[in-house]
């Protein structure tokens, strides 16, 4: 069974929230393996129709 399966439209009217934190602005500004990581997470979450590309 694929991702895309599992996920029903039970689970696509339920709200979801992607939390990406840095602690510092130095780690915003260096880190960007991480902020890339974060950003593929929140486009993954809209792909599967978690999110409505807010």
């Amino acid at each position: 069974m694929s991702e895309r399966q599992k996920i029903t439209e039970q689970h696509r009217r339920r709200r979801a929230v992607v939390y990406v934190r840095q602690s510092t602005m130095a780690q915003v500004e260096r880190n960007h393996e991480s902020r890339a990581r974060q950003y593929a997470l929140r486009e993954r979450a809209v792909e599967l129709g978690g999110l409505r590309g807010r």
